[in-house]
């Protein structure tokens, strides 16, 4: 009986407790719910201090000298192990050497993070985003200023195929080149010694030209500026089209940078 009375008063007990508890609460003033009410705390937070163990060129001289001397021992350790395979304690050093490079590189990686997230304006997240969608976000732009890039080329240039009907990567070739062509807008014309003739592009039969370029492979798509002054190898063999692509926006680069030139120096 005597321990049920007790539970009965424990029991009463709580829920005014419990109100008494939520009455202070309530009635208090709201003193650190908004944290912008406490900005001026932030002034009594410690700094950060950089550049306090700038290492001198006697460090960074030390510190060379010993990387290359543990990488020239890993590296006798690792012939070592290969010139005589039986033996395990060879493995067994050379297998310590390289946990200690690892276990290096482990706590190396965790601190380069630990710096980049201390100093944020160090790691440029708009050019090189360390992320999956930041990357994202830069190649999708990426490929909208090529694209824009590749489209304007089609005033500068046009592109000729030389082929032959006993080629068996011209077919390929032409295949892609048709594809990147109507993506682009590229006018495109096929020249041939043999009088074979493209599936893809107007072909016109022309020996002397291809002797004249002396074109030992086919096919080659070479690109022409419109003043037909500048000529440039755009591909040689069955390539893709991001391969033609590519070459493609280097021709633009180059044109933009010593197109001038090139035509003045012929």
């Amino acid at each position: 009986m005597l321990r049920l009375f007790h539970i009965l008063i424990f029991v009463c007990c709580i829920p005014s407790i419990s109100l008494a508890i939520r009455s202070d609460f309530f009635n208090e003033r709201h003193r650190g719910w908004l944290w912008f009410e406490e900005n001026h705390k932030d002034s009594k937070k410690p700094k950060l201090q950089k550049n306090i163990d700038t290492p001198t060129q006697a460090q960074m001289q030390q510190a060379k000298r010993e990387n290359e001397q543990f990488k020239e021992e890993l590296e006798n350790l690792r012939h070592l192990m290969i010139r005589y395979p039986q033996n395990l304690n060879y493995i067994r050093l050379y297998k310590e050497k390289e946990k200690q490079m690892l276990d290096g590189a482990m706590i190396l990686a965790q601190n380069f993070a630990m710096v980049n997230f201390l100093n944020p304006d160090i790691p440029d997240q708009l050019k090189t985003p360390q992320n999956i969608y930041g990357r994202n976000v830069l190649r999708t732009k990426r490929k909208v200023a090529e694209r824009q890039i590749l489209k304007s080329l089609v005033s500068k240039i046009e592109l000729f195929v030389f082929r032959q009907g006993s080629c068996p990567h011209c077919k390929v070739l032409e295949k892609h080149l048709n594809s990147f062509a109507n993506k682009y807008g590229f006018k495109v014309e096929a020249v041939s010694a043999d009088n074979s003739t493209s599936s893809y592009f107007k072909t016109h039969n022309n020996p002397k030209i291809i002797k004249a370029l002396k074109l030992r492979v086919m096919p080659t798509v070479i690109a022409v500026t419109k003043d037909s002054k500048i000529r440039f190898e755009l591909a040689r063999g069955a390539v893709s089209i991001p391969d033609l692509e590519d070459k493609a926006l280097l021709l633009d680069k180059y044109l933009k940078k010593y197109g001038k030139q090139s035509i003045a120096g012929k």
